[in-house]
Order: structure tokens, then C-alpha cells, then sequence
């Protein structure tokens, strides 16, 4: 039994930067931040001469407009540069903005919010709900207190998918696949029909809220200048509730394959500290993938009986924008053309890189562009392991 996902919903963060103005509050943050590091120094340079250093700087190292226009964010902070008038960077009290519990009260503030208005015109419980995020968490969780607050409780089981990173809608199908191979044996062990297997899942992640603006390293002003808000819910099905349930197109789930890569665990990482959540990019991250890619996917091709030359002319490719070359980087590896590729780079300028949102919203993207059936959806992505995750699906 081979599911099938489909019924995308996507939230938008409550403000939208454009990359321009983006790139200008990133700089006049470090810049300020600088200064204040550097107060107590003699010789120390003045705010207008850091301010463009750090434009300099961060034109240098950050995604530039041509590759992202705009970016969400749930934080009114980035919306203007009245410092003292700052939620979370109010600089003069702390040059690394506040401290985590602060930036996880309003994560919880922020979701709970998402996660109701994904269900306020949904009557029926999915089977299960499995939450996807890996920027922020409470427990209860959102997702908890939704089914409690519907009365759900005897009917919808909640599962937390969460500190994957971007590849973590991958294993959140995996796991509701194996959901629905369960609901099914369940019903087959009592003789009964089969009524309610639905899975949803719900990914909530607000990048931006781990902004730290005393960390120059050139890698964190490629995340900094990277990473998006990003809210999207989306079901998976068995495939006669899908049929059932007047669809006009859904993506079939042919294979969910995934590697952590042996002797890679320090090329990247996300972990917890003071003032947020940090990244940790290494620099061989590019030259890992190009040793791995092209193997890994021709071994999940045939893993299905296809062959990967033979197919990838005329199949979509759904990437996860690790970073801003990441998806040509792709393309160029495995000799992909063009049109297969432009859904995702339609998301990544729209949108930006949206952790574990991205690829979901990918698949939107490509539902939305109607793709003829049958017509095979390669999915990739890259998290902390280092870990290379993707999937093919089918249109149907």
C-alpha cells in the first residue's frame, strides 16, 4: 500500500521583508552589536564606519536578491529599526538579543495561534496528527492542546516530529506511513471498515526567531540572511480514502530512503544555546554531497526498479535549498535540466529556506503547476548526521 499526500495549506508569517530591506536591517544589527562589543576599546571604530564594514561584509557572504526576494517572519522587530523599541533585539541591553526562554514563550504564543486556524473550519479528527518542527517547543505542545481544546482526545493521537531540520518532512511521512499500515491491521483485525485514515501533518517553524546578531562568522550570515518563518499542513492518505475523497491531485509515496553519511557528523549541526537555537555550517558540506549524491540516489531509484538515467529527464525535482547554490549545485551534479528544477527555486526565492516547511511547500508548488500523471517526483534533502533523506513519489 503505497500512500498518498495531498490537501496543502499554507499559513503566511505575519510580516513579509523583502530581501533588500532584509539584507539592510541584518547589517545595521551587526553593526550596532559590534559597536557595543566594542565600547570599552580605545581605538575602536565609530557606528557609521562599522556600518559600512558590516554592509561590505554581509554583501559578501549573505543570499543575495537575486536568489530570495522575500522572507517571512512572525516578529514585528524586523519590520523596523527602532532598537530601544525591540522585543527581542533590544541590543543596548544585550548584544546577543534575549534569552531563549523569552524566544520560546512567544514561539508557543505564535503557534498555538497557527495551529488553530489551521483547524477552524475542520470538523472531522485525522486518525493521527504529527507536529514537525525544529525551532521551537512546550509541552503540552500545539498540537496537544488543539486536540484537547476539539475534544479529540479518544480519536486523534499526536506525535512530535522534532530537531530533524530540514529534512524532517521525510521521516514525518515515514512515520505516517506507518500509521496507516496500523489503522488498516486494526480495522482488518476487528472486521471492520475502514472509515477515518486520515494522517495529518503540520510543520511550524519560525527560523528567524533564533537571530543572533554578535555572531559575524561568514557562515551564520549565510543562515541569518537564509532561513524564513514557514507554516504549511498537508494529509497523507491510504490511497482509497484519497479516492474517496474528490482530490483533483495528490502525490503517491513510492519510496522514503534515507542515509547518515559515515564520518560526517561534525559537517553540520543545531543545537541549543543562550540567545537561541545555533547552526553550525562546515565548509566541506558541498564536497560531501558531491561525493554522495549521485550513488544514493541511483541506489533509491532501483531500490523501485527504475533507472535514474533513464528517468530524470522527465521527472521534477523537489530540493531543499540547504543554501543559496545548493539547488543548481544539484542540478549540475546529476545533469538535470532546467524546467525539472523550478519549483524549487520558485519556493526558495519566494519564500526563503523554511527549515522542515520547505520541502512541503515544494510539493505544493508542484501540485499547483498541473503536472501531468504519473510523472515521477524526486525529493531531496540534507540535515545534522550528516544526513542525506529523499523520496519518490508519482503524480496522481
Amino acid at each position: 500500500m503505497q500512500p498518498i499526500i495531498g490537501n496543502f495549506r499554507i499559513l503566511r508569517p505575519k510580516y513579509e521583508i523583502s530581501q533588500v530591506d532584509g539584507l539592510n536591517w541584518i547589517t545595521q544589527a551587526h553593526a550596532l552589536s559590534k559597536h557595543l562589543e566594542n565600547s570599552f576599546l580605545q581605538n575602536k571604530k565609530t557606528l557609521p564606519e562599522l556600518k559600512i564594514y558590516m554592509e561590505n561584509y554581509i554583501n559578501r557572504f549573505g543570499c543575495k536578491p537575486d536568489k530570495i526576494e522575500n522572507r517571512g517572519t512572525s516578529i514585528d522587530d524586523y519590520s523596523h529599526q527602532n532598537w530601544e523599541e525591540m522585543s527581542f533585539f533590544d541590543l543596548k541591553k544585550n548584544i546577543s538579543g534575549a534569552f531563549l526562554h523569552k524566544r520560546m514563550e512567544f514561539y508557543s504564543q505564535v503557534v498555538n495561534e497557527i495551529v488553530v486556524q489551521f483547524y477552524n473550519e475542520i470538523e472531522i479528527p485525522p486518525a493521527h496528527l504529527i507536529h514537525v518542527t525544529c525551532t521551537g517547543y512546550s509541552s503540552p505542545s500545539s498540537a496537544q492542546r488543539l486536540v484537547s481544546n476539539k475534544g479529540w482526545g479518544n480519536k486523534t493521537k499526536v506525535t512530535h516530529a522534532y530537531h530533524m531540520g530540514c529534512y524532517a518532512s521525510l521521516p514525518a511521512l515515514r512515520i505516517g506511513h506507518g500509521f496507516i499500515l496500523q489503522e488498516n491491521q486494526f480495522s482488518l483485525f476487528n472486521n471492520e471498515e475502514i472509515k477515518n485514515n486520515r494522517i495529518d501533518i503540520i510543520h511550524t517553524e519560525l527560523c528567524t526567531l533564533h537571530f543572533n546578531p554578535s555572531l559575524h562568522d561568514p557562515s551564520q550570515i549565510v543562515v541569518q540572511s537564509l532561513f524564513a518563518d514557514g507554516f504549511i499542513h498537508y494529509s497523507l492518505f491510504d490511497e482509497n480514502y484519497f479516492n474517496n475523497s474528490g482530490f483533483k491531485n495528490g502525490l503517491q509515496v513510492l519510496i522514503n530512503h534515507e542515509e547518515i553519511l559515515s564520518h560526517s557528523t561534525d559537517a553540520m549541526s543545531w543545537d541549543l544555546d543562550d540567545h537561541g537555537f545555533l547552526m553550525e555550517l562546515s565548509g566541506k558540506v558541498p564536497s560531501i554531497i558531491a561525493e554522495n549524491i549521485e550513488k544514493y540516489i541511483i541506489e533509491m531509484s532501483s531500490k523501485i526498479g527504475l533507472d535514474f538515467n533513464e528517468v530524470k529527464n522527465n521527472a521534477i525535482f523537489a530540493i531543499h535549498p540547504g543554501g543559496p547554490k545548493i539547488i543548481q549545485f544539484i542540478k549540475d551534479i546529476l545533469v538535470l535540466n532546467e524546467l525539472s528544477i523550478k519549483n524549487s527555486e520558485k519556493v526558495l526565492k519566494k519564500y526563503g529556506n523554511m527549515s522542515s516547511a520547505t520541502l512541503p511547500h515544494i510539493w505544493e508548488s508542484v501540485l499547483n503547476s498541473n503536472p501531468k500523471k504519473g510523472t515521477f517526483v524526486y525529493s531531496l534533502a540534507f540535515g545534522p548526521g550528516l544526513t542525506i533523506s529523499g523520496s519518490i513519489m508519482r503524480i496522481v
